[in-house]
């Protein structure tokens, strides 16, 4: 019986390791699925002459394919048949990249959840070369008090052009490659203002005495390129005849309350006790800490320094200072004028400003998308353009007309973007002590919609995104259906940022649930860091 049993167990694992191994071999279905991968797709594809692009075809199920570059100014590493070629592009303009693909089935696209009725799939990539920044020509003249330009000052001085310290020189220059930032070394001088649109910057000159050089580095931070002008000994600060003035009262950095003068004041002449500071919180608290120091900024002469113990200002105080003395001095001798309950302005940091991002929609070369990204709002505006008619800062504004609602559509959203050189319209942002962000934007209602749309459920609105946020949207929409037309009108809100990327882009979006269309002027966007009080 022994030997029956044993045979049985033998068969038996016989049949089941014929069947562990038919079982062990399926048929394996290969989708046709179309899938390109681009390594500069997060620069939207703008690159700077000379540099290059790598593209991968990662789609499954591919026959053949076939990568087809411009005949000329393009350098190709890798066989045009192979799944993965570099491109690198020697000459400004826009170009083609297309990759031709034949699959084994009707194929699917990206994210697409249906075959296209073709196996046969071209797909088209757009790169933008741009040219490297070069500084062509600039000139400085001696900017009046009356905003009018003076004297033209040498960029090529033999010895030093002598001008009265506190002075403002305005450059205005003439540039390739569309530089948005100055920057570089000043050598004390401040930056106090720049207009990329109108290639112009404004440097204060503060120090009685000394001789300035000047070398400014003209940057374009989207592809990254610059250009450097170095002009040596360039002007002295020489005694001035204008009267000492208080220019702003403000913050620094740390927070502390600072006074900014005209021009450099003497080290030796501040008093703490000659100033009072009155504070106002957020909770209506009235505090009024006592003035503990004031010294001149080692960093910029014509900055007063103010401490007020272990007390400092945030940016939802309400902050006053008074001056009762008579020490104050330039460094020419010039006294100060005693002043009253100075309003401080907070200089918390403008994202935009910093990173050349066009706030005040001046730039004719950006381009503006409505319907974009369409998931968020795809109805296309009536009106998108740049507008001249109603501005609050600058020479224009951003005019939008949306559609008004509909019997089988009651709430209309358009979301709207913008470009330049092709790219989406970026700005930088990177980590500090809490992340938040104050928005505040200026906005002009023509018409606010008018009555609500019997078919929607809440009015009109309009808010600004920061792309790329995901789940962390936190964006206030700011309801207008009821505001007042014909002014111009601020909306404010904060972001708290907490899922934190290197660069954002803005995302203006606007629902119309009105039975009229609505047209709006946008202006004057600012997106300061911000500090309330703990």
């Amino acid at each position: 019986m022994k030997y029956i049993k044993l045979f049985i167990i033998s068969s038996l694992a016989f049949l089941l390791g014929a069947c562990g191994e038919e079982m062990n071999n399926p048929t394996v279905l290969t989708p046709s699925h179309s899938v390109v991968r681009v390594s500069q797709v997060g620069n939207d594809n703008v690159i700077n002459i000379n540099q290059h692009i790598d593209f991968a075809d990662v789609s499954q199920g591919v026959e053949t394919r076939q990568w087809i570059f411009p005949d000329s100014n393009v350098t190709v590493e890798g066989n045009p048949q192979d799944a993965q070629v570099r491109g690198t592009f020697h000459k400004e303009g826009t170009w083609e990249v297309t990759l031709s693909q034949v699959f084994q089935e009707n194929a699917f696209v990206g994210s697409e959840t249906v075959p296209r009725e073709t196996n046969e799939i071209d797909t088209t990539i757009v790169v933008t070369v741009m040219p490297a920044v070069k500084l062509n020509s600039i000139k400085a003249n001696l900017l009046l008090s009356d905003g009018t330009l003076g004297d033209e000052i040498s960029m090529e001085p033999t010895t030093p052009t002598e001008i009265p310290f506190g002075s403002i020189l305005r450059f205005t220059y003439d540039a390739t490659g569309n530089p948005t930032l100055i920057q570089g070394e000043l050598h004390g001088a401040e930056l106090v203002a720049e207009d990329a649109n109108a290639n112009t910057f404004d440097v204060k000159y503060v120090t009685l005495d000394k001789v300035y050089s000047f070398a400014p580095v003209f940057v374009r931070q989207r592809p990254m390129s610059s250009d450097t002008l170095v002009v040596v000994d360039f002007v002295k600060c020489v005694r001035s005849d204008e009267p000492l003035l208080l220019e702003r009262v403000t913050t620094d950095a740390s927070k502390k309350i600072n006074l900014v003068y005209s021009r450099g004041l003497n080290a030796n002449s501040p008093k703490a006790s000659d100033y009072s500071v009155t504070l106002t919180t957020a909770k209506d608290e009235v505090l009024t800490p006592e003035v503990t120091a004031a010294y001149v900024s080692p960093d910029n002469a014509s900055f007063l320094v103010l401490e007020i113990g272990d007390e400092l200002v945030y940016s939802n105080d309400e902050v006053t200072v008074t001056y009762t003395g008579n020490s104050l001095e330039s460094q020419d001798a010039a006294i100060a004028d005693k002043f009253t309950d100075e309003v401080l302005v907070g200089s918390e940091e403008d994202v935009l400003k910093s990173s050349g991002f066009d706030y005040s929609y001046e730039n004719s070369a950006m381009v503006y998308r409505g319907a974009d990204p369409a998931w968020l709002g795809n109805v296309v505006p009536d009106l998108l353009e740049q507008s001249t008619e109603e501005v609050s800062e600058g020479s224009h504004s951003l005019k939008v007309t949306i559609p008004a609602g509909t019997a089988d559509r009651p709430v209309k959203p358009s979301a709207i973007q913008t470009y330049l050189n092709g790219a989406l319209h970026k700005f930088d942002f990177t980590e500090n002590e809490n992340n938040k962000l104050r928005l505040e934007f200026d906005i002009f209602i023509v018409n606010n919609g008018g009555e609500r749309h019997p078919g929607a459920t809440f009015d009109t609105n309009i808010r600004f995104h920061l792309s790329n946020k995901g789940s962390d949207w936190q964006e206030v929409a700011h309801g207008y259906a009821n505001a007042e037309e014909g002014k111009w009108l601020t909306f404010s809100n904060v972001i708290d940022v907490k899922n934190v990327i290197s660069e954002y882009n803005l995302i203006m979006k606007i629902v119309n649930t009105g039975s009229e269309p609505t047209t709006v002027y946008i202006d004057n966007l600012r997106l300061k860091r911000y500090y309330p009080r703990p």
